[in-house]
């Protein structure tokens, strides 16, 4: 592209100029990073102008510190240098991978022959009247280099066959009878013929014959109960005891003892816990001199 070289084929630009210049190269750089294609540029020879723009930058920077030094106006000067440096770059590859790809699928879509493609199927045609002449240049060198990839690896030859129809497939001799052949007395299967299960053989029970009735009458004397079949009687569940003793807490003090049914005293005092047989233990709770005390 061109860049300073190119200030001689535009007059130069006056301050407000620069200044739209700048304003232009900012809105193209937005532009560009959203959009596949290349984006028309506002101005013919654009990168002519954006040289002017950098060299004005740089003048006035150049001024600056000779007059006044590293002053702020300085720094902010050489801020704005650095950005706009930086925007050029970016745009710069923005825009030469737009007009690589596009004059890669241009010319791979494009017919043997050299026919004009198709805009329905193609990326569609540049306005070159609203892009710079350089990058014309570039484009116009990156076809010719896919044209020669092209030639160097035969490519039409790869991609397209060299006849209008794909010859026929040569008909191979069957030594098979064609299906039309077989009568229908043929198709039909036999039945399949019936399995004859053998007759179900017959159990004997082998007897010994040196085993006797005899024999029979000892075996069940001496096992009573293999011999009758009944299971022996079950013993009966022993029976258990009823107690007859209670447990009660006495509430006041007997002034004199208690005879038991075993003929023994029984000494009562207020706050005991005593067993004592059911007859005696009711009939002091009755009374109110003893109270339950069951576990």
């Amino acid at each position: 592209m061109s860049g300073m070289e190119g200030d001689n084929e535009i007059p130069r630009l006056n301050s407000h100029q620069l200044v739209a210049v700048d304003k232009a190269l900012m809105e193209i750089s937005r532009k560009q990073r959203s959009s596949i294609i290349p984006v028309e540029l506002p101005m013919p020879n654009f990168w002519a102008a954006v040289g002017q723009l950098v060299t004005h930058l740089e003048s006035e920077l150049a001024e600056t510190m000779r007059t006044e030094g590293p002053t702020a106006k300085a720094q902010l000067q050489t801020r704005k240098l650095g950005v706009t440096r930086t925007q050029v770059s970016d745009l710069t590859r923005l825009r030469l991978n737009a007009f690589t790809q596009h004059a890669i699928l241009s010319n791979l879509l494009r017919a043997p022959e050299g026919d004009s493609m198709s805009e329905d199927i193609g990326p569609g045609m540049i306005e070159w009247e609203r892009h710079d002449p350089s990058e014309r240049a570039f484009y116009s060198g990156i076809g010719h280099l896919v044209d020669k990839y092209k030639h160097e690896v035969s490519l039409n030859s790869l991609l397209r066959s060299s006849w209008e129809a794909p010859p026929m497939a040569p008909e191979t001799p069957s030594h098979t009878a064609p299906l039309t052949e077989f009568t229908v007395d043929e198709q039909r299967a036999t039945p399949p013929e019936k399995k004859v299960a053998p007759p179900p053989q017959e159990q004997t029970n082998w007897e010994d014959p040196d085993y006797d009735e005899e024999d029979r009458i000892r075996e069940m004397d001496a096992f009573p109960e293999m011999g009758t079949g009944a299971a022996p009687p079950a013993e009966p569940a022993p029976i258990q005891p009823v107690s007859d003793m209670r447990r009660i807490l006495v509430l006041q003090d007997m002034s004199e003892p208690i005879v038991a049914e075993d003929g023994s005293e029984i000494t009562l005092n207020a706050g005991d816990i005593e067993n004592c047989p059911s007859i005696i233990a009711d009939t002091l709770i009755a009374a109110g001199l003893a109270e339950a005390a069951d576990l």
